[in-house]
């Protein structure tokens, strides 16, 4: 039996924000979603994983890996990560109990329930006063320098939904669409800015197309990134993530995915 110590995520987050933000309730939601479509998503967990061992492979050291929005473990592919780095540590708002129990199998391995944006402490103080959304920069790991990989994995575009939701009733859209861009922006700033090597994998865009048909052109797409630029994927591919009926009975809904193996390398190409 393994020790109740084990199945305890390390706590750096107020849990009023997570009970104010829904978050438990919406990771419930993801794995719910994942039981039921688990067929259809396995592609894209597949070369999820790939592509994070393939920048795992490109560090110089291996000392400590960071995994951000590791989640339900589902596109993680923690025992290779384990044998490759020193430590490796799991991050999330919410980790579930499997997931949990999986990281508690491997001695390196540990999970931290914490913010990547760094907004914990201002979103509930923002919505009873109105105040005005500053900019916000995430300090997580900030000072450590053994860390030599960092993954942001299927992240970004939700970094402003639950925020967006919660601000709804005390923001106006406008001031809302512009800390959803904010907060995105300063995710990809922080990945570069992490020492030893980063990589990111995210959706990009979402589209539906006519089910059944696969080979049908997508429909109505959608960018979910709030117009932050981005440079050229090192592979793109679609992710089938609820077929028809699952959000719509005529219609499988697709989200598009850019995987960038190395996040710093891909900015300099942006950049120049």
């Amino acid at each position: 039996m393994l020790e109740p110590s084990l199945l305890q995520p390390h706590v750096s987050l107020p849990l009023d924000f997570v009970r104010a933000l829904e978050l438990d309730k919406a990771s419930l939601d993801v794995e719910a979603r994942y039981k039921r479509c688990a067929t259809p998503w396995q592609p894209h967990l597949k070369r999820t994983r790939a592509v994070i061992l393939r920048s795992a492979h490109l560090t110089k050291k291996r000392r400590k890996a960071v995994i951000f929005g590791a989640g339900l473990l589902h596109d993680i592919p923690l025992a290779e990560l384990s044998e490759l780095f020193q430590t490796v540590v799991l991050v999330d708002v919410v980790h579930s109990r499997s997931c949990q129990i999986q990281a508690s199998l491997f001695p390196n391995v540990s999970c931290l329930r914490a913010d990547v944006t760094g907004t914990a402490s201002f979103l509930i103080r923002a919505r009873k006063t109105g105040a005005p959304l500053p900019p916000i920069e995430p300090d997580l790991f900030k000072d450590d320098e053994s860390i030599d990989l960092t993954v942001s994995v299927n992240l970004l575009s939700q970094l402003g939904c639950a925020p967006a939701e919660f601000l709804r009733t005390s923001h106006t859209p406008g001031e809302i669409r512009a800390f959803q861009r904010h907060l995105i922006e300063s995710h990809l700033t922080y990945l570069r800015q992490r020492p030893g090597h980063s990589a990111l994998i995210t959706d990009v865009a979402w589209s539906r197309r006519p089910a059944p048909h696969p080979q049908a052109p997508t429909q109505g797409r959608r960018e979910v990134l709030h117009q932050v630029p981005m440079p050229p994927p090192d592979e793109a591919w679609d992710w089938l993530i609820a077929p028809a009926p699952e959000s719509d009975p005529h219609h499988d809904l697709i989200a598009h995915v850019a995987a960038y193996s190395d996040w710093k390398e891909s900015n300099r190409i942006l950049a120049g």
